[in-house]
């Protein structure tokens, strides 16, 4: 998969299929956007290629930084995957969002990329005041030569699949649905760091995560998680919140790896959720905590370990 970073690197293409989009996770809704695109390539011998933002345009126009669902090196390789074979990964910036629509078809679209399909969303909008709408590109399709096609909503459970529910699920702590809509499990990454080691003092040390990126972080809770390190694969007990038990004053992302008892500081480690447990609790002590603990640990080892085992 070739990624190009910047218009001007672009190189024209002869013919291509094009669809345009942030893919902010890639949910259920835009795999079928990218795979129609793919297939549509495949049957005419043209380039399939996805053109995306490293940047939301929504933190772009308010400038505030927006949480997202997956890291730009986990959506392009989602997209390589799926099989795309060019991605236009540009930052979204002072020229997308002051460009006409028909600026951006003659100009990127045409004489760039070589559109001769372009496949959107019912909902799709671009260009400057978000005038590029699936009527005005069909018209501008007519004008240049090229075929616009667009997907209909992808409707789960009676709700449309879309960025913005996956997000609520994930603050809500709704982790066991996110699945239905995002085609995985939430997972983030980060960076095993030293912390206070309280855990370790009541017998469940914990793995202290620096986390990557912007990325959105679940309801404060205890979470059963897979955890990734290197090539191994385990199942923890993952604490999200403040420690209000011991007056802890900074949020934290901390995982009892269960069955597990090595040196992995400095690592980089993945948290896969499965279910949220319980909401985060002050105790009245350090040994009622601990026979909290207990408690949940045994609950995940018997749900995920024994089932497995």
């Amino acid at each position: 998969m070739i990624i190009i970073n910047s218009l001007n690197e672009i190189e024209s293409f002869d013919k291509s299929v094009v669809t345009i989009g942030k893919f902010d996770g890639i949910h259920k809704g835009h795999e079928v956007l990218i795979e129609k695109t793919i297939d549509y390539s495949k049957q005419e011998q043209l380039t399939s290629i996805v053109f995306t933002f490293q940047n939301s345009p929504i933190s772009y126009f308010s400038n505030i930084l927006t949480r997202e669902i997956i890291t730009e090196v986990e959506k392009m390789n989602k997209l390589k995957l799926l099989g795309v074979e060019v991605v236009i990964d540009i930052p979204f910036n002072k020229d997308m969002a002051e460009i006409s629509a028909e600026d951006f078809v003659k100009q990127i679209l045409v004489d760039k990329l070589g559109a001769k399909k372009l496949i959107i969303g019912h909902d799709f909008a671009f260009a400057r005041k978000r005038e590029g709408t699936p009527p005005i590109l069909k018209i501008l399709g007519k004008k240049y030569g090229f075929e616009v096609e667009v997907i209909e909503p992808v409707v789960i459970n009676n709700i449309r699949v879309s960025s913005t529910h996956v997000k609520d699920l994930i603050y809500a702590g709704r982790v066991d649905e996110i699945k239905n809509y995002l085609g995985r499990n939430y997972t983030i990454e980060g960076t095993v760091i030293h912390a206070k080691q309280l855990g370790r003092t009541l017998g469940f040390p914990t793995a202290n995560l620096r986390l990557q990126e912007n990325l959105i972080i679940p309801k404060r809770g205890i979470y059963a998680t897979k955890v990734y390190i290197g090539n191994e694969v385990y199942v923890g007990a993952t604490n999200i919140g403040y420690n209000p038990t011991v007056n802890g004053e900074r949020m934290s992302v901390e995982t009892n790896i269960l069955q597990f008892d090595k040196d992995i500081y400095g690592k980089t480690i993945k948290l896969e959720f499965l279910e949220r447990i319980r909401d985060e609790k002050k105790f009245k002590d350090l040994n009622e905590l601990k026979i909290q603990l207990k408690m949940d640990t045994n609950y995940i080892y018997k749900k995920y370990i024994c089932k497995s085992s």
